[in-house]
């Protein structure tokens, strides 16, 4: 397998982990809104509150966030300041692509490095919750990986020639 078809390959794979990611994130948050829902209604009804919705509603958005972290990078849609780079010409313009998927990719590794630790030290059940502390982080960690992954892909890419993809802020992809 030469490098374009393993290229093609992670970029097929990112696909798939970008729509999964999407599709979590969105059930984070439809079910945080469907429990409020629910909570609020039964407030209305009973005068007594559910307890567990709260921790439950906290723990889902930061999955919702966590997942939809890979999902902005991969979709472009972070914030960049590409208005100094594109003055400068495409020379320069590749240079800098280089020099920040290799940032990156580093940051991203250094998160992971981090992860067991980090993992560890997060013991003990979550409030009213039947899950202990370090599930709120896995998400965070998948997506660096895969946000590494992408960063990774698209460096092998700048070095073999590849044009770097355009970015769309419409949402379009």
């Amino acid at each position: 397998m030469n490098l374009t078809q393993a290229s093609a390959q992670i970029e097929r794979f990112l696909g798939h982990a970008e729509r999964l990611f999407l599709a979590l994130a969105n059930a984070c948050l439809g079910l945080m809104l469907l429990l409020n829902l629910f909570n609020i209604v039964w407030r209305a009804l009973t005068d007594r509150n559910i307890n567990f919705i709260w921790p439950w509603t906290g723990l889902l958005f930061v999955w919702m966030s966590f997942l939809g972290f890979f999902v902005i990078y991969r979709r472009a849609n972070d914030i960049t300041v590409d208005f100094l780079v594109d003055r400068i010409g495409p020379r320069a313009r590749h240079v800098t692509r280089i020099l920040s998927d290799v940032i990156i990719i580093a940051l991203m590794v250094l998160l992971l490095i981090e992860a067991p630790r980090t993992l560890e030290a997060q013991v003990g059940s979550m409030e009213l919750i039947a899950l202990e502390r370090y599930w709120m982080s896995v998400p965070l960690f998948a997506s660096a990986a895969l946000i590494g992954l992408h960063f990774l892909r698209d460096l092998l890419g700048a070095l073999g020639g590849e044009p770097e993809a355009v970015k769309h802020y419409d949402g379009a992809h």
